[in-house]
C-alpha cells in the first residue's frame, strides 16, 4: 500500500524479469490484494442477482460508474434473512480477490444489510405479504377460544419471566387448572423450529384445549423467532385454538397475524384464555340471587292467586245440593211436557179416527172413476183420428194436383239438359248440337238439337 492507501500492483524489475505463466501472474495479484485489502463495506444496487443449485448466491453490485462481480457462499447466505432483488440498494461487507480460472476480480460478501432500512424490517414485511396472499391470516379460519378450558398448553421458555407471570395468573384465576409446559427456546439459531415442534407435539398429544405461545419483551433481535415461516405454518395447521403472545403491547410478529386470538402481553393471555373463578362464583351467587327473588316472587303471585279463587268458591255439598234441586225441576217440567204432548196426540188420534173411511169403499170408488175416465178417453182418440184422417186427405188431393206427372197426362213433356240434368226452360240455354233428355207421361226420348229459334 502506498502512504494514498492506494495498492500498488507494479511488478518491479527490469527487462532480465523472469518470465510467468498466467497462473503465477494471477496467483501473485490474488495474493498481493489478499495481503493488502482488508474488508471492507461497500455500497451499491444489485442486478442479476440468481440462487445457484449448490445455494450460492451470485450478483452484480453496480453504481452509476463501474460494476463488480459478487458471490455469497451458502454459508453466509443462510443468515441473510430478507429476499435479495434486483435493483435493491444495499450495503455489503467483504473482501476483493481473484478468481482464479477467469483472472476476474470479484467481491466474496459475508455479510448484506438492506441500504436505509432494517434487513429484519424488510424480512418481516416480504414474510407478511406472502402468507397473507396465502390466506394465513384471514379472519374467517379463526377458531373461537373454550370459555372454560380445564387443561391449558404453554409454548415458551422455561424458567422465563414470561412463564412465571402466566402461572400466577392461571393459578390465580382458576386454582384447579391444569397447564402442560412445552418447554423450548426463545430466540437465537434454530429456536423457532423448535417453537413449531412444541406446537406439533401439543396437537398430537391432544390434551390441550387452547395454547399460548409466546415469551417476553425484548428487541426485535430477540422477538425474531415468532416471525419466522415455520412458526407461522405450524400455528396455522394447529387444531388447537392458539394464542400468541409475545413482547409487549406494542410489539407485532408474524405470530400474532396468524394466531387465532393476538394478546397483547404474556399475563394479558392468562387472563384472556381462562376466566377468573372467583368472579365465576360471585356471577353464580348473583344469578341465584336473582332466580330466587324471581321464584318468590312468581310464588307470591300464585299464591294470591290462589286465594282469589279460594274466595269465590264455594262449599261442594252446597253445590251439590243447588244442582240436585235443579235436576228435580227439570224432571218434573220433562214430566209435564211429556203428559201434555201425550194427551194432545191421543186427542188428534180419535179426531182423526173419526173422519176414516173404509178401504173397501174407497176401493170401489176408484175403480169407478177409473173406468169413467177409460172410456172418455177411448171416445176423444177416435175422434181425433177421424179429425186428423179427413185432414190427410184433403192435403194427399191438393199435393197430387200439384204433381208434375198429372201435367205429363195432359200431352206436356219435361225437356233436361242431358250433359247438366237440369231443366230448360229457354232456348236459348241450349247450344246447337246439344244432347236432350224428354220425359214424357209414359217413357223418355233421346233428341239432339239442329236448330233453334229464340
Amino acid at each position: 500500500m502506498d502512504r494514498q492507501g492506494q495498492l500498488d500492483l507494479a511488478l518491479r524489475g527490469s527487462r532480465a524479469a523472469p518470465t510467468l505463466k498466467v497462473s503465477d501472474l494471477v496467483r501473485r495479484i490474488r495474493d498481493t490484494l489478499d495481503a493488502n485489502l482488508d474488508e471492507f463495506w461497500v455500497v451499491g444496487e444489485v442486478s442479476n442477482a440468481r440462487l445457484a443449485p449448490s445455494n450460492h448466491f451470485y450478483f452484480t453490485l453496480k453504481d452509476d460508474r463501474a460494476s463488480i462481480n459478487a458471490v455469497m457462499f451458502r454459508s453466509a447466505f443462510v443468515r441473510v434473512r430478507f429476499k435479495i432483488r434486483d435493483g435493491m440498494e444495499i450495503i455489503a461487507r467483504g473482501r476483493v480477490s481473484l478468481f482464479d480460472s477467469r483472472g476476474a476480480l470479484q467481491l466474496y460478501v459475508e455479510e448484506i444489510e438492506p441500504r436505509g432500512v432494517g434487513a429484519l424490517q424488510i424480512a418481516f414485511e416480504q414474510l407478511k405479504r406472502k402468507l397473507a396472499a396465502e390466506g394465513l391470516f384471514d379472519a374467517a379460519r379463526k377458531k373461537p377460544l373454550p370459555y372454560l378450558p380445564r387443561t391449558i398448553g404453554i409454548v415458551t421458555a422455561r424458567g422465563g419471566a414470561g412463564l412465571r407471570d402466566m402461572l400466577r395468573i392461571l393459578f390465580d384465576r382458576f386454582p384447579n387448572l391444569r397447564v402442560i409446559l412445552a418447554p423450548t427456546r426463545v430466540q437465537g439459531d434454530g429456536a423457532c423450529n423448535e417453537v413449531a415442534r412444541a406446537i406439533y407435539d401439543l396437537n398430537r398429544e391432544g390434551r390441550a384445549e387452547v395454547i399460548i405461545v409466546g415469551r417476553g419483551g425484548g428487541s426485535l433481535e430477540d422477538l425474531w423467532c415468532f416471525n419466522e415461516e415455520v412458526v407461522a405454518r405450524a400455528i396455522y395447521h394447529s387444531r388447537i385454538p392458539i394464542v400468541s403472545a409475545v413482547g409487549h403491547e406494542v410489539d407485532f410478529t408474524i405470530a400474532d397475524f396468524v394466531a387465532d386470538l393476538r394478546a397483547p402481553t404474556p399475563t394479558a393471555a392468562a387472563t384472556m384464555v381462562v376466566p377468573s373463578k372467583r368472579e365465576l362464583r360471585e356471577r353464580i351467587a348473583a344469578d341465584d340471587a336473582s332466580l330466587q327473588m324471581a321464584m318468590r316472587r312468581a310464588i307470591d303471585e300464585l299464591r294470591e292467586t290462589a286465594d282469589d279463587l279460594a274466595s269465590r268458591l264455594r262449599h261442594p255439598k252446597k253445590l251439590l245440593a243447588a244442582a240436585r234441586e235443579r235436576l228435580e225441576d227439570a224432571r218434573r217440567e220433562l214430566h209435564a211436557a211429556v203428559a201434555a204432548r201425550l194427551a194432545d196426540a191421543r186427542r188428534s188420534l180419535r179426531e182423526n179416527a173419526a173422519g176414516l173411511r173404509a178401504p173397501t169403499s174407497i176401493l170401489r170408488e176408484q175403480r169407478l172413476r177409473l173406468s169413467r175416465l177409460a172410456l172418455q178417453l177411448a171416445h176423444g182418440m177416435e175422434r181425433r183420428a177421424k179429425e186428423h184422417r179427413a185432414v190427410l186427405g184433403a192435403a194427399a188431393a191438393r199435393l197430387d194436383s200439384l204433381s208434375p206427372l198429372k201435367v205429363l197426362d195432359r200431352g206436356y213433356a219435361v225437356v233436361l239438359d242431358a250433359a247438366s240434368g237440369r231443366a230448360v226452360s229457354d232456348a236459348a240455354a241450349v247450344e246447337v248440337g246439344a244432347d236432350l233428355d224428354i220425359r214424357l207421361a209414359r217413357g223418355r226420348l233421346q233428341a239432339r238439337t239442329t236448330a233453334r229459334e229464340l
